[in-house]
């Protein structure tokens, strides 16, 4: 194998830093409306993944369906959202409204993590499948579609995936810009009392974001399932340690910011990682004749050491970088 990494494994690791950067963008979306950082956020991705495994077992498993790639988001959209929108209404509105602060809606989100992951998995477990005996643990890779693009055999989520994140982000830019309900929540966002005296329903505002975020977790989690070595809701346990470092990259108060973040975050952890690797077993340990071993398990400390430096040397993340004057420089060099 070569130093640099093939075609596929580059196409792979941005399909999953597009992932990344739909769900940090959705963190980032609630903690600016609501102040609240989810830590259920990845799970509720993973309802994606529960939602393409049903599909998988009782409508596409004779094999690979284009159709699948518009089915499966969709109602993870729709699913996911929804359970958000009701872990909002019924627990985090409530706590907020008796008083409780930042820390402790923090931990309720954690609490919700947990109850959330069990119930997945239970459901995985209890279902029967119809065409699949077992679903929990269950590989969907070989029932994604396959194209041949120069010469490079691809999984087409690899293609799917940055196209559904560009589609949604330009979808979600014209409803915070050209719909009036959009302007309300830009103005909620900037001002909520002042948008409040001027007679927005923050409520419903603070909802819809909610709603939003889940939406776009569900769409995530449904694609980044055929990446996964199996269905399992415990990923989230470490997904959602980069979806954070993603929103904390970007700046985990700017919403575009976060999709940004969570996209460098998702190729640090995979290109970074695997060209690391490649450095380490074909060049230095040879070299150095030190022991070779697999680096590829060591991606969150490539994501991980990428937050210390950005919070060390710009504590606002990317989005707090006055990258006019650093263009005015290159500009003024040339």
């Amino acid at each position: 194998m070569g130093f640099l990494p093939n075609g596929t494994f580059v196409m792979a690791s941005i399909a999953y830093a597009s992932a990344l950067g739909l769900l940090s963008m959705g963190l980032s979306l609630t903690f600016v409306t609501t102040r609240i950082a989810n830590f259920a956020h990845a799970t509720i991705g993973m309802i994606g993944a529960f939602v393409l495994t049903l599909l998988v077992d009782r409508v596409y498993y004779t094999g690979p369906s284009y159709q699948i790639f518009i089915t499966a988001p969709v109602l993870s959209f729709l699913l996911a959202g929804a359970f958000a929108v009701f872990m909002y209404i019924v627990i985090m509105k409530p706590l907020a409204d008796r008083g409780n602060g930042v820390t402790e809606l923090m931990i309720a989100t954690f609490a919700v993590d947990i109850i959330l992951i069990n119930i997945l998995s239970y459901l995985l477990n209890a279902i029967r499948g119809v065409h699949i005996p077992k679903l929990i643990g269950l590989n969907v890779s070989s029932w994604d579609a396959r194209i041949h693009c120069c010469g490079v055999i691809l999984q087409a989520s690899y293609i799917v995936l940055p196209i559904a994140a560009i589609l949604l982000t330009l979808a979600f830019h014209f409803f915070l810009t050209k719909t009036k309900f959009g302007v309300a929540m830009r103005a909620t966002i900037e001002n909520p009392d002042l948008a409040e005296v001027m007679g927005v329903n923050t409520n419903m505002v603070y909802t819809v974001s909610w709603f939003i975020s889940g939406g776009l977790a569900g769409v995530a989690g449904s694609l980044l399932a055929f990446s996964l070595k199996d269905t399992s809701p415990n990923d989230s346990a470490l997904i959602i340690v980069s979806v954070f470092a993603g929103s904390i990259v970007g700046g985990l108060s700017h919403v575009y910011w976060g999709l940004i973040g969570g996209f460098i975050v998702g190729l640090m952890e995979k290109l970074g990682t695997g060209l690391l690797d490649n450095f380490y077993n074909q060049l230095l340990a040879p070299a150095l004749g030190w022991t070779s071993f697999s680096m590829i398990n060591y991606e969150k400390l490539m994501s991980l050491g990428l937050v210390v430096v950005i919070l060390l040397f710009a504590p606002e993340g990317l989005a707090g970088v006055d990258w006019g004057k650093y263009l005015r420089k290159i500009k003024r060099r040339w």
